[in-house]
């Protein structure tokens, strides 16, 4: 209630609350006033960058889906979430069939449900793999709401969450923060979370602070004070910084933005400097900055970070571009938040040669943790897009392959579902576990064997096994016939009395269907018992039915071997 009156009586809105953080809606220029009322404990910020992480989907067939549509688990009865950042062209989707008609979106931006179709595609690929499922839509912008719309949905009943949104500075992607909470939250209240890896493979650089030359500046390289990024003019770019000190601390970094070597003439065109060093209404202990900028020109940019104070200590410090590449980059812990939280289900991005996308983040946390866990398919077609690029893309088929487990085996716990999609992964990339793939990409195994999608010789019937007789590529567990000799393994059995794993049950040089098809005796090598087999009449072109037609001649001349031309009179 104190926060509220604060809030109401310098002309501001609280609009949510979720923990010890409120989102509050205020002018500008009554920002000031609001600080100077606020306790001097409270901190106050914007919302911590984010973005989205960019028919029938192709990813249904590749990675089993399909199977388990066959088998009658389409996700029925299960309820996903997806929480994204915007859902225009909703209604085109509905109306053409891509979703499920009367489908709403609850917004908590106060903004309206559209802005981007990036939540509608993400929830036709997740409705693609489990159509059965019902699917809640919400529209949020900042932490708090996200924080609102997990609650909410845990109260609607979700099992499955999908959030293909990266987030930026709320903690050191080591597994910590408010965003972690969140996630949390829901993984203790049963919900699994699927969150996209993040593209920020080449957008990325970690490392120590480093002041050789004793300037105050990172050196992002050896006796090079600065990073670049290739800027295109009217094309914004967010730039963020972070280092190894959360949740608070007095080592004070800054971020600076020129439009040219800073040691060569390039002029100041953008700085974060918040003050982690203060106290009193203006201090921001939060190790943080940000910069969002606009070049006027298409150019080389060049970034900055310096330390305040040449007496703090030198700590690992993260720089994300929400843009373009950087031109120093770490491609190692490019993970973005939520992805690196222990609670969270992070899914990599594969295209659907099933090799590794050039963008998708890698592992591990900076913590040193074991992520992704898991990849999938993206550049998928949708009613809005003929090819949904990035990991935003992947995320959501594992989301929908949740469902469908779920579907099949509704005891199975969070944990469960994890290790049947890792268990039964397709390897695709480095053997075993890698940091770009995880265990690989999403392969189901819809009859419950333990073999995978991609691997099974019998999709819809169990057979651990997998024994093919054959060897036609068709296990003998769904083969109708098992020895390939051309009669089915029932008729073998019940009508002709052979052997339904021996092609050529009397040995004559002739399959059985050959046999049957000829009207010879299937298990006499010589039918009419007139001294010459049932294959070498046919050689011959006699009649393997009658005893008085035999071979005058062989095409070879020599049907024994002897050296002699087989005559007879």
């Amino acid at each position: 209630g104190k926060i509220r009156n604060i809030v109401s009586a310098v002309g501001g809105h609280l609009r949510y609350q979720s923990g010890p953080s409120y989102e509050i809606d205020i002018q500008a220029g009554l920002a000031r006033g609001l600080l100077a009322r606020l306790p001097s404990e409270a901190i106050a910020r914007l919302s911590w960058p984010h973005a989205a992480v960019a028919t029938t989907s192709q990813g249904v067939a590749l990675t089993g889906a399909g199977d388990m549509h066959v088998l009658g688990n389409d996700g029925a009865g299960i309820k996903i979430g997806v929480i994204d950042l915007g859902f225009s062209g909703l209604s085109s989707a509905i109306s053409s069939g891509d979703l499920p008609v009367g489908q709403t979106v609850t917004d908590y931006t106060g903004t309206g449900t559209g802005g981007t179709n990036h939540g509608t595609n993400v929830a036709e690929i997740v409705h693609d793999m489990a159509p059965g499922a019902q699917l809640l839509l919400a529209k949020i912008n900042t932490d708090v709401q996200l924080a609102q719309a997990v609650d909410d949905m845990i109260s609607s009943g979700v099992q499955v969450i999908n959030h293909s949104v990266a987030w930026f500075g709320a903690a050191f992607y080591d597994g910590t923060g408010p965003l972690c909470d969140i996630t949390g939250s829901a993984e203790m209240a049963g919900v699994l979370w699927t969150n996209d890896a993040g593209n920020s493979l080449n957008n990325h650089y970690l490392n120590t602070f480093s002041d050789a030359d004793s300037d105050l500046r990172h050196e992002f390289t050896a006796g090079q004070n600065y990073n670049t990024i290739s800027l295109t003019a009217g094309i914004a770019v967010t730039l963020v910084l972070n280092w190894d000190a959360y949740p608070s601390t007095t080592t004070d970094y800054d971020l600076f933005l020129y439009n040219g070597n800073p040691d060569g003439g390039g002029t100041q065109v953008g700085s974060s400097q918040n003050n982690q060093g203060g106290n009193g209404p203006f201090g921001f202990p939060s190790p943080y900055e940000s910069i969002s900028y606009v070049p006027s020109a298409t150019d080389t940019y060049y970034i900055v970070v310096e330390k305040e104070d040449s007496a703090t200590p030198h700590l690992p410090l993260t720089l994300f571009s929400l843009g373009p590449a950087l031109g120093t980059k770490t491609r190692t812990s490019s993970l973005v938040q939520p992805a690196d939280c222990a609670s969270v289900l992070t899914v990599g991005a594969t295209n659907l040669s099933d090799n590794p996308e050039g963008f998708s983040s890698e592992g591990p946390t900076t913590d040193d943790r074991n992520k992704p866990e898991i990849s999938a398919p993206n550049r998928v077609q949708t009613s809005l897009s003929g090819s949904f690029a990035g990991t935003s893309g992947s995320s959501p088929h594992v989301a929908g392959a949740v469902a469908l487990i779920l579907d099949a085996s509704p005891g199975y716990s969070t944990a469960q579902v994890r290790n049947d999609l890792i268990s039964t992964a397709q390897d695709v990339s480095a053997p075993g576990f890698d940091f770009r793939t995880g265990y690989g990409r999403l392969s189901l195994d819809a009859d419950g064997d333990g073999v995978n999608h991609d691997g099974d010789n019998c999709l819809f019937d169990s057979n651990t096994s997998q024994t093919d007789t054959d060897a036609d590529g068709m296990g003998d567990a769904c083969d109708d016939d098992d020895d390939n000799d051309g009669l089915s393994d029932v008729n073998e059995i019940n009508v002709h009395g052979t052997d339904p794993l021996d092609p050529d049950a009397d040995n004559d040089g002739l399959t059985d269907g050959e046999e049957i098809g000829y009207g010879t005796n299937p298990l006499l090598v010589d039918t009419d018992s007139d001294g010459y087999s049932d294959s070498e009449e046919i050689a011959a072109g006699s009649d393997p039915l009658n005893e008085n037609s035999i071979p005058t001649a062989y095409p070879d001349g020599d049907a024994n071997g002897d050296g002699q031309v087989d005559v007879r009179d």
